[in-house]
C-alpha cells in the first residue's frame, strides 16, 4: 500500500516506541474487558471488588496515557511528513524545465501539492484509530481464546471470509477513486483556464456555453466516479455490520452445538464479541478514509516519479553537454540553426530553423500574428526552452545544460501572461527615494507603495499591474530586458511615454531590449525589426530603415 510505504519511508519517530505505546493502549482495553467480565461474574457473591476497582482505574490511566501519546505523536509526525513531502516536491519542481512542467500540467501539480497532501494530513487520526482498533481486536481475540477456543475459531473463520470479500471489493473502490483523481486534475486545469480567460468568456456567449459545458462534463464524470466509490463504501459498511450481526447469531445459536461446556461461558463470550463491535466498526469506518488517503499517496508518488524522470533526463543531458562558464559580459547572443517543435496528439507546429544574432545594447522589435511562434522564440532566446537541435551561443560560446541557469539569470522579463508577485522576491529593496521615483515615473503614486518586503498592493488595473511588473524587472538590473506585448494594456499617453522615453532610457543605460509589439507607429525606436510567420523568422530591418 502506497500510503504505508510513504509513512514508513518518511517517518522520523521511533516506530518501536510508538508500537509499544499502541500495544499498551490495546492491552489496557482488553484488560478492562477482562476485569469487567470477572467482576460481573462475582456480583452474585455480594463481596466488595476492591482489587478489581483498583486494577480498573490503573488500566484506565495506562490507556489514557498511551492513547494520548500515540494520537499526539502521530498527528505531529504526519504534519511534519506532509510538510517534508511538499518541500521535496517543490524542490524537484524547481529543478525541472519549463517544458516538462507544461507537459505535466498545472492542475495535476497543484492538486497533488495542495489537495493530496491535505487529504493525507486529515487522515492522521483515522490511521491511528484504525491501527488501535486492529490491535484491540487482536488482544480481545486472545482474551476470547481463554474463554472459549470454539468461539474464537468460529469468529476467526467467519471474519476471515468477510475480510477477504471486503478487501476484494475495496480494490475496485480504489481503482474508481484513482479514476476520479484523474478527472479532478483535468477539472483543475479547466477551472484555471476559465479564470485566466474570464474576459474572453464574458465576451462570447457561445464560448461561455462551450467552456461551461466542458467544465460540467468533467465535473459530472468526477461526481459519477466519486458517487460510485462512496456508494460502494456505504454498501461495504452495511456488509461489515451485517457480517458482525451474523457472527453474533452464530455464537448464540450454533456454537452451543459443539459442546455442553459452552453454555457456562456464553455470556462472557457474548460480552467479548459485543465489545469487539466498537473496534471492528472503527476499523471498518477508517478503511474508506485510508483508501482515499492511499489514492492521494499514489498521486503524490506518480507526480514525484514524473518530476524525478524529468530531472534524471536533464542530468543525463548535463553529463553529455560540454561544461564551462559563460563569458562574464555579453557582446553577442546567437541562435544558430535552432529548431523547436510543439507536438500534440492532433497537431505539430515547428519553429525554425532560426539563425539570429543579437548584439549588446540593441533594441529589437518582434512582430507576428497569433500562433506565429513569437512566444516560442522568446522562450528559446531566454533559455526557457531548450532547442531540439541547433545551438544557443554567447560571444560564440555555447550555452550548455550546465550553464543554462547562469544564462537565464541575465534576463529580466514581463511576459504577456506575466505573474506579478506582491513581494519583491530575490530583489534588493530599493531605498525610499528610488522607490518613490519609480512610482512617480510609472504614474502610479498613491495607487501603491514600495516598502517592507514589496508592493503594498497589486490589486490594480491590468495596465497598472504591468507597470509594477516592469518596475520589478528593472529593479533586478539585468543586462537583457524582454517585454512581450508590454504596451498592449496601456492608455495612449503612457504607451507613447513607454516608446519615446522609457525604452530610450533603458537603451542609454546599456540594456539590450527585446520587445514583442504591434505598435507600428513606434517602429522607428527599434534598431531592428524581426517578424515571425508560421514558425519562420524574417528580418525586416531594411524595411524599417526605408520607412
Amino acid at each position: 500500500m502506497r500510503l504505508v510505504e510513504l509513512l514508513l519511508d518518511e517517518t522520523r519517530t521511533s516506530l518501536r516506541r510508538l508500537g509499544m505505546m499502541a500495544a499498551v493502549a490495546g492491552i489496557s482495553n482488553a484488560a478492562l474487558l477482562a476485569i469487567v467480565n470477572n467482576a460481573a461474574g462475582h456480583i452474585k457473591d455480594g463481596q466488595p471488588q476492591l482489587t478489581s476497582v483498583v486494577l480498573f482505574l490503573l488500566f484506565i490511566l495506562a490507556y489514557v496515557y498511551s492513547q494520548r501519546y500515540v494520537l499526539l505523536t502521530t498527528s505531529a509526525e504526519i504534519e511534519r511528513l506532509v510538510h517534508s513531502y511538499r518541500e521535496r516536491l517543490v524542490g524537484r519542481l524547481k529543478m525541472c524545465e519549463l517544458r516538462e512542467v507544461e507537459h505535466i500540467g498545472r492542475g495535476r501539480i497543484f492538486s497533488s501539492i495542495s489537495s493530496d497532501t491535505r487529504v493525507i494530513s486529515q487522515t492522521a487520526n483515522a490511521l491511528v484509530m484504525g491501527a488501535q482498533s486492529a490491535l484491540l481486536i487482536v488482544f480481545a481475540c486472545v482474551y476470547l481464546a481463554t474463554i472459549s477456543m470454539t468461539s474464537l475459531v468460529l469468529s476467526a473463520i467467519f471474519l476471515s471470509i468477510a475480510i477477504a470479500i471486503y478487501q476484494g471489493k475495496m480494490q475496485g473502490i480504489s481503482n474508481t477513486l484513482r479514476d476520479a483523481a484523474i478527472e479532478e486534475n483535468q477539472l483543475h486545469d479547466l477551472v484555471n483556464g476559465l479564470l485566466d480567460g474570464f474576459k474572453e468568456v464574458k465576451l462570447s456567449s457561445r464560448r461561455a456555453a462551450a467552456v461551461l459545458a466542458d467544465v460540467l462534463a468533467v465535473s459530472d464524470r468526477t461526481a459519477v466516479f466519486r458517487t460510485i466509490a462512496l456508494q460502494s463504501m456505504g454498501v461495504m459498511f452495511i456488509f461489515a455490520q451485517t457480517s458482525f450481526l451474523l457472527l453474533l447469531g452464530t455464537l448464540v445459536f450454533l456454537t452451543p452445538m459443539f459442546g455442553s461446556n459452552y453454555s457456562g461461558t456464553v455470556m462472557e463470550s457474548m460480552t467479548t464479541v459485543i465489545f469487539l463491535i466498537g473496534p471492528i466498526s472503527g476499523l471498518v469506518g477508517t478503511i474508506p478514509q485510508i483508501a482515499v488517503a492511499n489514492s492521494a499517496a499514489e498521486n503524490l508518488y506518480n507526480l514525484e516519479q514524473l518530476l524525478e524522470s524529468s530531472i534524471h533526463e536533464k542530468n543525463g543531458r548535463l553529463q553529455a553537454d560540454r561544461s564551462g562558464d559563460l563569458p562574464a559580459a555579453m557582446t553577442t547572443l546567437e541562435l544558430r540553426q535552432v529548431f523547436f517543435s510543439h507536438v500534440t496528439k492532433d497537431s505539430q507546429f515547428d519553429v525554425g530553423p532560426i539563425n539570429l544574432t543579437i548584439r549588446e545594447g540593441e533594441t529589437i522589435f518582434i512582430t507576428g500574428g497569433n500562433g506565429s511562434g513569437k512566444s516560442t522564440l522568446i522562450k528559446l532566446l531566454t533559455g526557457l526552452y531548450s532547442p531540439l537541435s541547433g545551438e544557443l551561443l554567447v560571444n560564440g560560446a555555447p550555452v550548455t545544460m550546465a550553464s543554462a541557469q547562469a544564462f537565464r539569470d541575465r534576463f529580466c522579463a514581463v511576459f504577456s501572461d506575466f505573474h506579478l508577485f506582491r513581494k519583491l522576491y530575490g530583489i534588493a529593496m530599493p531605498d525610499a527615494a528610488v522607490a518613490n521615483a519609480w512610482l512617480e515615473e510609472m504614474e502610479i503614486t498613491g495607487k501603491t507603495e514600495i516598502g517592507g518586503d514589496g508592493f503594498s498592493t497589486v490589486d490594480l488595473s491590468a495596465g497598472q499591474r504591468k507597470r509594477l511588473a516592469l518596475i520589478s524587472a528593472l529593479l533586478e538590473d539585468k543586462p537583457i530586458v524582454v517585454l512581450d506585448e508590454w504596451a498592449a494594456d496601456q492608455d495612449p499617453h503612457f504607451r507613447r511615454k513607454f516608446y519615446d522615453e522609457l525604452l530610450p532610457r533603458m537603451k542609454a543605460d546599456g540594456k539590450t531590449i527585446i520587445a514583442v509589439t504591434h505598435d507600428d507607429r513606434y517602429f522607428h525606436v527599434a534598431d531592428r525589426h524581426l517578424h515571425m510567420e508560421e514558425g519562420k523568422l524574417h528580418d525586416l530591418t531594411e524595411n524599417l530603415a526605408n520607412g
